[in-house]
């Protein structure tokens, strides 16, 4: 007899939806039955121990109310690139699942009633609730705004991944950023061309980063800025940030070559301590494209053992998402097998 309740397929072989796995061996048994990820959306989740080999996200949702749509987000990138099969659930899998299996048919081409309509002819109950149906009418909205005209990040920043809260990435501070305020505000004042090269020497450009990253609930700086970079800046850029962060670490990688493994394995370290502690961590080199992004897709395959490709493309597909840019292979051509041969999760 089945352990899985209200389980049942929304696209067949690849997302199914479920209520919160109560019995010991329900997650055991989507293993068994081939699923490769877990998606939970309730306030408590399957203890760590008992998700076993299953790439886990854990993305709490609000309940008996509208659901923002930058948090469906979150849920909605990971089901794009997670392994597949997928398992969704909330408490009952008919709420916040439904909603959250609705907005991934959204993502797929669906408008919202189309999607609410076949997620509740597949799974009978779901998405019972106006303001639920209004969550899956304003992420459609958001979505396809997102997509047709995508606001650039302030200082490019964004979280590493839908897998991550405490991970991110960013640019350091001046490159390209004067048009920026410490609030992320978009002013008039364009930067010159020349200023993403050489930053302004002057406080300012980093005190208005500074202010963001605090403001964004940043405790911890990995910068990656080799020393003729940090030299650019007129104060010493290590030490302001001591006086700003929790933990600072500083891994300088050439701004034109990889990062050899012993250096990627430090800055990797850095991020283990940073997720240990539970202290949101920023990841910076000079655009946040290149080495950050190499740092970042070692992170998802060491930390949740993505394939290099599919750490790859989380990467550059989430940040997109957010209105940020990042490419690992802009870091060279070798950046594939230097993350390739990052030891991945057992």
């Amino acid at each position: 007899m089945s352990e899985l309740e209200n389980f049942s397929f929304v696209i067949p072989g690849e997302l199914a939806g479920m209520a919160y796995p109560h019995a010991p061996q329900a997650v055991e048994e989507l293993a068994e039955l081939g699923f490769r990820s877990l998606v939970s959306l309730s306030r408590r989740a399957p203890p760590p121990a008992t998700v076993g080999p299953l790439i886990h996200l854990h993305c709490p949702l609000a309940d008996f109310t509208r659901i923002p749509s930058v948090d469906l987000l979150r849920a909605v990138a990971f089901l794009g690139r997670a392994p597949r099969p997928i398992a969704v659930h909330g408490e009952g899998g008919v709420g916040r699942t439904g909603v959250v299996l609705a907005c991934r048919l959204v993502s797929l081409g669906r408008s919202a009633a189309e999607a609410i309509a076949e997620v509740r002819r597949l799974r009978p109950g779901s998405i019972d609730d106006p303001e639920l149906e209004a969550s899956v009418a304003e992420f459609e909205l958001f979505y396809r705004s997102a997509h047709e005209q995508a606001t650039p990040a302030p200082f490019n920043f964004a979280p590493a991944s839908p897998l991550d809260r405490i991970v991110h990435g960013a640019e350091r501070p001046g490159f390209g950023m004067a048009s920026w305020s410490a609030s992320g505000i978009r002013s008039s004042v364009v930067a010159p061309p020349s200023s993403a090269a050489h930053p302004d020497p002057s406080d300012a450009p980093v005190e208005a980063w500074l202010a963001f990253m605090a403001r964004h609930g940043m405790r911890e700086v990995l910068c990656l800025l080799d020393e003729g970079e940090l030299a650019l800046h007129r104060i010493p850029l290590l030490g302001r940030y001591q006086r700003e962060f929790l933990r600072v670490t500083h891994v300088p990688l050439d701004g034109g070559a990889l990062p050899s493994p012993e250096a990627l394995e430090r800055a990797l370290d850095a991020l283990r301590r940073a997720e240990s502690s539970g202290a949101p961590a920023v990841v910076h080199c000079a655009s946040g494209a290149g080495r950050a992004g190499v740092v970042l897709a070692a992170w998802l395959r060491a930390r949740h053992g993505l394939a290099p490709e599919a750490a790859i493309g989380a990467v550059r597909d989430h940040a997109r998402h957010f209105g940020a840019h990042r490419d690992p292979l802009k870091a060279g051509p070798g950046a594939r097998d230097l993350i390739a041969g990052v030891p991945a999760l057992a």
